[in-house]
C-alpha cells in the first residue's frame, strides 16, 4: 500500500514541478543603438590641460627624484674632440675619454706592473696599464701624479694637441 500512495504522489508532483519550475527561455540581446566612431586615445604618458600638482609638502610622484647629469660645455682647457664612430662595448675600451676620471694610482718596482685606477659612468671602476685602449684613448704613461692618453679619434681643431695628460688629484679650479 505504500508503494501505491508513494508512485500517486510522485505522479502528481512531477506535473506540478514543471508548472512550478518552468525552464528558462533564452533572452535576446538588447538591440544596442549605433556606435560612435572610436575616439583616438591620448598617448600614454599625456597629461589634461587642466591639470595641477599641488603638493601639500609631498613630492611629485611622476617627477624623477634623481635630477639627470648636466653635460658641461666644452671645457677652455681641453680640445674639442670628435665623437667616436666606434661602437662602444662593455668594458674599459667603452669608456670615453671625456667620461673617465682617474681614481688614483698603484705603482709598482716594475714599471710595466703600475696601474692606473679609471672612475667610468654608473660607478664602475677599470684598472688600466700602459698600452690600455679606452674607446677614443690609449694610456701612453702613467706617473704618480698624472697619467698621459693618447687619442685614437682625430679631434675637430687640427691644432689640438693629440695627447692629454690628466692629474691624478688635481687642484681646485683645474680640470679634471
Amino acid at each position: 500500500m505504500c508503494k501505491k500512495i508513494f508512485i500517486l504522489i510522485a505522479l502528481f508532483i512531477l506535473p506540478l514541478s514543471s508548472m512550478a519550475f518552468p525552464q528558462a527561455q533564452p533572452q535576446k540581446p538588447p538591440e544596442e543603438p549605433p556606435q560612435k566612431p572610436p575616439e583616438e586615445p591620448l598617448p600614454v604618458l599625456a597629461v589634461p590641460k587642466d591639470y595641477r600638482y599641488t603638493s601639500r609638502g609631498r613630492r611629485d610622484p611622476f617627477v624623477n627624484p634623481i635630477p639627470k647629469p648636466v653635460t658641461p660645455p666644452a671645457a677652455a682647457g681641453r680640445p674639442p674632440v670628435a665623437v667616436p664612430t666606434c661602437p662602444q662595448p662593455q668594458g674599459l675600451k667603452g669608456i670615453m675619454l671625456s667620461q673617465a676620471a682617474i681614481a688614483g694610482v698603484v705603482t709598482a718596482r716594475d714599471p710595466s706592473m703600475t696601474i692606473v685606477i679609471i672612475r667610468a659612468p654608473g660607478g664602475k671602476t677599470y684598472f688600466a696599464r700602459v698600452g690600455d685602449a679606452l674607446c677614443d684613448a690609449v694610456v701612453k704613461t702613467i706617473k704618480l701624479d698624472a697619467v698621459a692618453f693618447v687619442l685614437t679619434v682625430p679631434p675637430i681643431d687640427p691644432k689640438a694637441p693629440r695627447e692629454i695628460e690628466r692629474k691624478v688629484r688635481p687642484t681646485p679650479g683645474e680640470q679634471k
